[in-house]
């Protein structure tokens, strides 16, 4: 354990705590830029200690393969969202409410939309969605009477949103983390969705039942404060082909990077919607990309200063010496990102990934049971994807506070829906293990299980029948789908 690593975690943390407390100014310095700041900072005084370390280290440590992955990602979510590929799905989303299968068949899979085609930032999803939400859950609150009802399905569409960048497979925290673990890619992706569906679940219950105010009368009186746009042509076709390279990325396992895959489909929607440059950048979304990037520095000058070697033997000194032991220690490890929520999980996750899994590492080797680092890992992205929900520095769900004009705060039960969740994905990832094929017994069971449980509660809270076709049909193939995408 050296000074620096020290002083680094210090810093680190410090920072993270004064940005959450509003000691430091989100308007003068967002979270990215104090970040930047205080990795500066420990890079100042770690030479000014004497450290010898390679300024290398920064760059070598941040593995190029996931950021450009990542920043491909962002690049096609670009070119669908400029092309009209998300008005498209919320679209068909309406149709599915005038079906046979009802109301809680389009709840949920209006919900679970943002994980099922999971963008690398949940962002992506809320613009196009939320008008849709809004129109179908006032709807609903005409028909059934439960003024809550617009709460209770915008705080599960919020809450799924800001999850699923974790098991995005184009540029996901998920995806970074396989990365820098050296676990095979898509490895970790239909543990969090399994755990995500049951995280929306959780968010119903809590706002039907725990949370207090509803939205206010004048809202009432009109279906959405937006209306929602028809699909285009354009948009069908881009929202088809995004998900057939998906899948047939997954199933195929080319030999080409998944950066030209991206990039090629990106040019492709390009051509055939008729965009432009400017088009593509006005549909790239900035934000999470700037906390990746502030995050893996971060991650490398901790590691430069020997920061996660500190962290680790804290940990494990806590462990041994508190009545918390390695159980306990591992679990306030896992949920970090929840009790320090920030704009973007990214930013926390990124910067800590490296010390989970060596803390991981260390206890799976005492234990003999090599499993647990992977858990650890899951569980610990989960938290990270999921915390921007219900963070109070511009979280997703402060984008849903506000478009439903709430007055008190949904941050405390969409925290609780996270707490609930990461568990599930937790005792799914030591039931099943790691496994980039999705298609076997254990995956399918676990899909059939969340479907039918899922569907089950969605039903009840829409329709106060647990047992709606729509809700448990609309679940198994929200599930199932899961396996593939």
């Amino acid at each position: 354990m050296t000074v620096s690593g020290v002083v680094a975690l210090i810093i680190f943390f410090g920072t993270i705590l004064a940005s959450l407390k509003g000691w430091i100014s989100q308007r003068l310095f967002p979270m990215q830029v104090a970040l930047l700041i205080a990795s500066l900072l420990i890079v100042i005084i770690g030479f000014a200690l004497g450290e010898r370390a390679n300024p290398s280290v920064i760059i070598t440590g941040t593995f190029l393969h996931p950021i450009t992955a990542t920043i491909a990602g962002f690049i096609l979510a670009g070119a669908l969202k400029s092309a009209g590929a998300f008005e498209a799905a919320s679209a068909w989303i309406r149709k599915l409410q005038n079906s046979y299968l009802g109301v809680p068949f389009a709840v949920i899979v209006l919900m679970n939309i943002p994980t099922l085609l999971a963008m690398p930032c949940g962002r992506v999803w809320v613009s196009p969605l939320i008008p849709v939400a809004l129109a179908l859950s006032f709807d609903i609150a005409a028909k059934t009477g439960d003024r809550k009802m617009p709460v209770i399905i915008v705080s599960g569409l919020v809450i799924n949103a800001a999850a699923s960048c974790g098991p995005s497979l184009i540029g996901g925290i998920g995806l970074i983390g396989e990365g820098m673990g050296r676990y095979p890619s898509g490895s970790f992706s239909d543990h969090m969705q399994f755990a995500i569906m049951f995280m929306t679940a959780f968010a119903m219950i809590f706002s039907k039942y725990i949370y207090s105010e509803t939205v206010s009368e004048r809202m009432f009186d009109v279906e959405s404060s937006e209306e929602v746009k028809d699909m285009s042509e354009h948009g069908t076709f881009s929202l088809l082909l995004f998900v057939t390279v998906i899948v047939a990325t997954i199933i195929i396992k080319p030999a080409i990077p998944i950066q030209a895959i991206l990039l090629c489909t990106t040019l492709f929607i390009m051509i055939i919607a008729k965009l432009g440059l400017d088009d593509l950048m006005r549909g790239i979304i900035l934000h999470p990309l700037t906390a990746m990037i502030s995050g893996f520095i971060a991650a490398g000058v901790l590691s430069m200063f020997g920061g996660f070697d500190v962290l680790v033997y804290l940990l494990g000194f806590i462990s041994e010496h508190t009545p918390l032991g390695y159980v306990g220690v591992s679990v306030i490890l896992i949920y970090i990102p929840i009790l320090l929520p920030l704009p973007c999980g990214r930013i926390i996750a990124v910067s800590l990934i490296p010390g989970v899994l060596m803390f991981g590492e260390h206890i799976a080797q005492m234990a003999a049971i090599p499993r647990i680092q992977e858990v650890m890992i899951v569980s610990f992205i989960l938290a990270g994807a999921a915390s921007c929900g219900p963070s109070p520095l511009g979280g997703i769900g402060s984008i849903g506070e506000g478009r439903l004009r709430l007055k008190k705060s949904t941050g405390m039960f969409l925290s609780l829906s996270v707490f609930l969740a990461v568990p599930v994905a937790a005792f799914s990832v030591s039931a099943i293990g790691l496994s980039s094929e999705s298609f076997s017994r254990g995956f399918l069971l676990e899909a059939v299980i969340t479907g039918v449980v899922t569907g089950m509660i969605t039903s009840y809270i829409t329709t106060k029948k647990a047992f709606h076709p729509g809700g448990i049909a609309g679940g198994l193939v929200t599930s199932l789908l899961m396996l593939v995408l």
